[in-house]
């Protein structure tokens, strides 16, 4: 390539490399907050492999927050399709042990009347959700497009990129293989790791090489084998030996449940098993694990991956960011990798935002380090630990790999009818019951919070997580994610419900939830704060009667709200764009407007002095 002083850049305020999950999420978020950047993808379209597919709470909120959660509901089946995990020895055969079941759990809140789904339905006003990326990626990209037209550059390659204190020169290759350079306030590598990360001098840290991965991506009428009510089926049996050995099921759609067009089968090779590129042996291999010996099936794409847990020692250098897989990369258990992406996302636009209109001090964007790093590792340590978890099945059982005809006879007294069966049956459900932390890990997905960053302190110790990650106790505690409550308008005789999520909006805002004993004061002081900081507070009063001649906008519909605000009348909680609590007052401090101004100055780093100084050029050759 010629060189960047040949060029006439072309002025960009971000520029993401990266089209999948994370990057396009990350443009729809950014253009709703009316940030000019541009998307740059390699690929000439989006993934064409399944990939992730479970899209927990959190994600659908951020997705709800930003108008994207309808078309993915949309295209998603209802509830009932992934309301249980199964486990059993195989889908078909005839043999004395074949399509037995061993057990079943409750997952992600979607049996109808469990206490669990009530839970989930209380916690939330959207519920997760399945969709593959193959489905979920198209859809992202087409709203990406329509917010942000023209700059969503699929067939575009990144060839290099020099950083500097003020800007970000990102040398590309169109798709017609002309040389484009754009200068950039800031870049987000959105890549999967494969490129940005590793030239600013990220290191991913931990276990790789764990296992090979062989993800078969077949067509295939499986109705007759299949219950409605599975998310996946994982299979044990004693020809496998192993949970990888037997593989696991899951319905890609489009149509959900067991009329499901497509199929993923995962499982496991040794890495010293060349076995595993030879194309010619998996379909009779699935046929083998499936016991369905005539299914008749067309392979659309066979990926092989390396299970791995690691994470990015670093999530930013100067103007240069990483998000989603550049920054995590963690077992597919618990469904974590997309998710947290989508976390990242959002962490990131909101401070991109308001650092590029100047309401915020360029330090607000060193806080996304601070915030999701720690997540990311939380998330990378659960996946593993689940992966490995997943094992204690057939150590139940008593299977070893390589021993069919002992692992025979074992599947046998697992299902004799003896006291030793009996025992054998119970310890076997034990294990089964071990897998709910990976299939409703709900406190992990809603009860994450962020110790250090864009937030004040009101010195109160963090609740204590549920160490199984189950049960998610909602607190207004800064740093937390603000509690879901429904709510309706004040003299609203329609009772048309609304989310304290609601509340917050699409755009970079601030909220300030109060009741009516505080409203008229933290009012004045929003209205002050929000001239001396160029930002919009809005403020909503809620109360649990209406009160005629007060000015109330909400109703707490089921008295929910009175309990999870954990406020005393006259207290006020300051709820950040990415609905995280940043500050919060239990009740009236008698100073409300410089009490708000303090904590808007410590959130958007504003009330420290500081300037970026220096242009050192840091130059980054891209590798593909």
């Amino acid at each position: 390539m010629t060189t960047s002083a040949s060029y006439n850049p072309i002025d960009v305020d971000v520029v993401i490399i990266g089209g999948g999950g994370c990057g396009l999420t990350l443009s729809s978020l950014l253009s709703e907050q009316g940030v000019d950047h541009i998307v740059l993808e390699r690929h000439a379209g989006t993934s064409q492999l399944p990939k992730a597919h479970y899209l927990n709470q959190r994600s659908m909120e951020i997705f709800r927050q930003y108008g994207l959660a309808e078309p993915i509901i949309r295209k998603s089946g209802s509830m009932r399709y992934i309301s249980r995990i199964q486990w059993s020895s195989s889908l078909g055969g005839d043999g004395p042990y074949d399509r037995k079941i061993l057990g079943t759990v409750e997952g992600f809140g979607g049996g109808e009347g469990t206490d669990q789904a009530h839970m989930y339905k209380r916690d939330s006003p959207v519920q997760s959700h399945n969709l593959p990326q193959i489905r979920l990626e198209p859809i992202l990209r087409e709203t990406a497009e329509e917010r942000n037209p023209g700059r969503v550059l699929f067939n575009h390659n990144v060839v290099s990129f020099e950083a500097t204190d003020d800007f970000v020169l990102v040398n590309v290759l169109d798709d017609e293989q002309k040389e484009l350079q754009y200068r950039a306030k800031y870049l987000v590598g959105a890549d999967g790791g494969k490129t940005v990360g590793p030239n600013i001098g990220v290191v991913m840290q931990g276990p790789t090489g764990i296992v090979d991965i062989v993800s078969t991506h077949f067509k295939a009428d499986l109705s007759p084998y299949w219950d409605d009510r599975n998310f996946v089926a994982h299979f044990s049996n004693p020809g496998g030996g192993s949970l990888l050995g037997s593989g696991s099921l899951v319905p890609m759609g489009p149509t959900w449940g067991r009329f499901s067009e497509e199929w993923t089968l995962h499982f496991g090779f040794d890495l010293k098993d060349d076995s595993r590129w030879d194309e010619s042996r998996l379909v009779p291999r699935i046929r083998e694990l499936l016991k369905l010996p005539d299914l008749q099936m067309k392979v659309l794409n066979i990926n092989h991956w390396v299970l791995e847990r690691v994470l990015a020692s670093k999530y930013q250098q100067g103007r240069v960011f990483i998000a989603g897989d550049a920054a995590h990369r963690h077992p597919p258990t618990t469904g974590l990798g997309l998710n947290t992406a989508v976390g990242d996302a959002q962490n990131l636009a909101w401070k991109l935002s308001l650092v590029l209109k100047g309401q915020a001090h360029p330090r607000l964007l060193d806080t996304y380090e601070a915030e999701r790093r720690p997540i990311g590792k939380r998330n990378c340590d659960w996946g593993l630990m689940t992966f490995l978890n997943s094992a204690v099945l057939n150590a139940a059982i008593g299977l070893i790999p390589g021993q069919p005809e002992m692992n025979e006879a074992r599947f046998g007294a697992l299902f004799e009818d003896s006291d030793v069966g009996a025992t054998l049956r119970a310890t076997v459900q034990d294990a089964l019951r071990s897998q709910k932390i990976e299939f409703s890990a709900h406190d992990l997905e809603l009860g994450y919070s962020y110790s250090d960053g864009a937030l004040l302190s009101d010195g109160t110790p963090r609740p204590a997580p549920d160490p199984l990650g189950q049960v998610y106790k909602p607190t207004t505690r800064p740093g937390h994610r603000l509690p879901h409550a429904w709510l309706r308008l004040n003299q609203d005789t329609d009772y048309k419900l609304i989310s304290t999520h609601d509340l917050v909006g699409k755009e970079s805002h601030f909220l300030l939830l109060t009741d009516s004993k505080g409203g008229e004061a933290w009012s004045s002081a929003a209205k002050h704060v929000s001239q001396r900081f160029g930002v919009t507070i809005n403020i909503a009063t809620i109360d649990t009667q209406p009160l005629h001649g007060k000015d109330i906008k909400y109703i707490d519909h089921d008295s929910s709200w009175e309990s999870l605000s954990q406020l005393q009348p006259g207290g006020v909680i300051l709820v950040r764009p990415d609905n995280m609590v940043g500050w919060r007052s239990s009740g009236p401090t008698g100073d409300e407007t410089s009490d708000l101004a303090k904590a808007m100055g410590v959130i958007l780093k504003r009330s420290q002095k500081g300037a970026c100084s220096g242009n050192q050029v840091r130059k980054y050759a891209l590798l593909y």
